[in-house]
């Protein structure tokens, strides 16, 4: 590797630049505070990177760069393909990201899209993704800095969601789908390279979750026989949009019986309403991801989706003496006959729509009233 002038390290963190990347004289091991590769770019560098990418990957990995798989090497030509898709100067800042308050800027995301695996045209998606995250009302400080096991939910919907070949049916919340899968690390790589949340340092969460690798899909518009998320939030179907919300990874919902929209619906009542969930003391936003087989049952029996929403919202309670095991005091206004409900109103059952056959519903609790779920409009740079 060779370098035009040496760069000095700034101590004021701002995020992770291509310099810092392929710098290794940046890090200090001893000291937790720099041991991320942060900084302001004081000049241009030319660098020449190892062909061996087990070797760079390893490195990177070393330095606590990575979420422990494997990266692709972030070069500059690699990177610069990412940059031809964004609306933005390489070196905009989008956002500022917490807990180290790191600057994200185009530069900065493309280079972890790129180890994260993403093909260039994800970088629009992404950019939006980093911007509603760093919103005063998503609270990425809370997010980052609990011990709840709580993670970041990316939602896709609109004509993007097909462009892309984001999956919104079988499997799409598990593996099998480049766009899934890298939008979803990609975002956590930024937040564990722009933003500290390495975990122990910035990121406090007891056990981890699986979600914090990648929780990324896309609401399944075609089957779905009511408004889609980003329709009920005010965007036109021909929008396409990116939605993110702090939620635990999610829990299936089996109900192949039920044969009527109340009846299925109390199945996912009972399934979100247990003690010891985040909501149980800090009513606020749960996530249904409902199969459209479930969606098309709950349909057929004319409900609408508002009233799917109100029906959760009002049976999904449980006693204040197993609410109050969360370890918060509860609001006493919240108190209803001696329950407490998970949610504080409709509008905090978001539902959407995603999956395929089988008669299945996924549920993600909230953080609470600690976070509340943003969703804002993608724009693609004109061709």
């Amino acid at each position: 590797m060779a370098k035009k002038d040496k760069k000095k390290v700034s101590d004021n963190s701002c995020g992770c630049s291509i310099d810092d990347l392929m710098n290794y004289e940046a890090v200090s091991y001893s000291n937790t505070d720099h041991d991320r590769l942060c900084g302001a770019r004081d000049s241009d560098m030319e660098f020449f990177i190892d062909p061996d990418p087990e070797k760079i990957s390893q490195e990177f990995y070393q330095r606590r760069l990575t979420d422990g798989l494997p990266i692709i090497p972030p070069t500059r030509e690699r990177v610069d393909s990412f940059l031809k898709y964004s609306q933005h100067h390489p070196d905009d800042v989008i956002a500022v990201l917490p807990p180290k308050m790191g600057q994200a800027t185009p530069e900065k995301i493309a280079i972890n899209a790129v180890m994260a695996g993403c093909l260039p045209s994800f970088q629009p998606v992404l950019e939006q993704s980093i911007k509603a995250i760093s919103h005063e009302k998503f609270n990425l400080t809370g997010v980052n800095a609990t011990t709840h096991p709580v993670s970041i939910s990316i939602i896709i919907n609109g004509a993007l969601t097909r462009q892309l070949g984001l999956n919104t049916g079988v499997g799409c919340l598990g593996p099998g789908n480049i766009a899934n899968a890298t939008i979803g690390r990609a975002i956590r790589l930024c937040l564990i390279n722009i933003a500290g949340a390495i975990p122990g340092v910035g990121d406090h969460a007891t056990h981890g979750s699986p979600a914090k690798y990648s929780f990324c899909f896309a609401e399944n518009e075609e089957e779905n026989p009511w408004e889609s998320l980003h329709v009920e939030r005010g965007y036109n179907p021909d929008d396409s949009t990116v939605t993110v919300m702090a939620a635990e990874a999610p829990h299936n919902v089996n109900d192949h019986r039920s044969q009527t929209a109340e009846e299925l619906l109390d199945t996912v009542i009972h399934t979100a309403t247990t003690a010891g969930c985040n909501n149980s003391h800090v009513p606020g936003e749960l996530l249904i991801i409902m199969g459209p087989e479930h969606a098309q049952t709950i349909n057929r029996d004319g409900w609408s989706k508002k009233d799917v929403q109100r029906y959760i919202h009002q049976n999904s309670h449980l006693p204040v003496v197993l609410g109050d095991r969360g370890g918060r005091k509860l609001d006493e206004k919240m108190i209803i006959n001696g329950n407490i409900p998970i949610t504080r109103s409709p509008q905090d059952v978001i539902l959407v729509v995603a999956g395929g056959p089988g008669r299945h519903t996924m549920i993600s609790h909230g953080f609470g009233s600690g976070s509340e779920s943003i969703t804002l409009k993608i724009n693609t740079k004109p061709e």
